[in-house]
């Protein structure tokens, strides 16, 4: 298209030059010469317009190429299908999942396939998905099974890493180092602090300091106890600690009544001491 505009462009130029040539003779030689220089420069002017147009259609049309490629990359459907493959879920992983649910149901349908099914519709499938358990309420009891495992493996790794009774040991004895003394003291007054505070006390006179030396001494007794228990869960240890808290509780009521009973000698004293 382009070079038929040029052959056109070309065909009316040499026109104009066809007339100027055959303009009268008036004209002198100098204006055909500057006519014919003119139009030459006219023509390289409009070969250079259509140069710059074919230039511009085809940056366009590279454009508007590029634009379509680009959008059937974004609308290619093996990204969506990559998104897909993230969020795939697997026959194991759904049947899991359904098991898992059925659980729930458990004490009101039993080990059936009727906890299968409620367990199916509770996780938003058709009762119909049953239909991939072959072993029917078997499937359920075996995940039952798996699932206990898994959790008593759990529990035993985490008893495999509570701090033993040996160790325990080790690390009281560098508690009485001599540089840690003050740190482990004053650790073990904060401690004992806030057991009283959140008991309820909120003694000011001498009772605050009497119950704190009597629990700090309550709780070293015990723990030195601990360190030597070997009974299951301890029982021997809060056993002792359930004697000594009596014993304790059993002297402040002897206390108390040791304090009434000197009362009341005083005022019987003083009264015969009046008469």
């Amino acid at each position: 298209m382009a070079a038929l505009l040029r052959g056109l462009r070309a065909g009316r130029l040499l026109r104009r030059l066809s007339s100027v040539v055959a303009a009268p003779t008036s004209t002198t030689p100098k204006c055909s010469s500057r006519g014919f220089h003119c139009a030459s420069l006219r023509l390289k002017d409009e070969s250079k317009s259509d140069k710059h147009s074919a230039s511009s259609s085809y940056s366009s049309s590279s454009s508007t190429t590029h634009n379509e490629y680009t959008s059937h990359q974004d609308s290619d459907p093996s990204s969506g299908d990559q998104e897909q493959d993230e969020e795939y879920e697997t026959e194991e992983q759904l049947q899991a999942r359904i098991l898992t649910a059925s659980l729930e149901f458990v004490p009101l349908h039993g080990w059936s396939m009727e906890a299968i099914s409620a367990g199916a519709e509770a996780v938003g499938l058709s009762s119909a998905s049953t239909g991939m358990f072959i072993n029917g309420a078997g499937d359920l009891v075996l995940h039952f099974i798996s699932q206990c495992n898994s959790k008593l493996t759990e529990i035993l790794a985490e008893q495999h890493n509570q701090v033993q009774l040996g160790q325990a040991e080790y690390a009281m004895s560098i508690l009485l180092l001599p540089h840690n003394i003050p740190e482990s003291l004053k650790h073990l007054s904060t401690m004992v602090d806030d057991i009283w505070y959140y008991a309820g006390d909120r003694s000011t006179d001498m009772n605050w300091y009497t119950k704190r030396a009597v629990l700090t001494g309550l709780y070293n007794a015990t723990e030195l106890v601990m360190l030597q228990d070997s009974s299951p869960d301890f029982q021997d240890t809060w056993t002792f600690l359930d004697n000594r808290i009596q014993d304790v509780t059993n002297m402040a009521v002897t206390a108390k009544q040791m304090q009434l009973t000197g009362e009341a000698v005083a005022q019987g004293l003083m009264g015969a001491a009046v008469t």
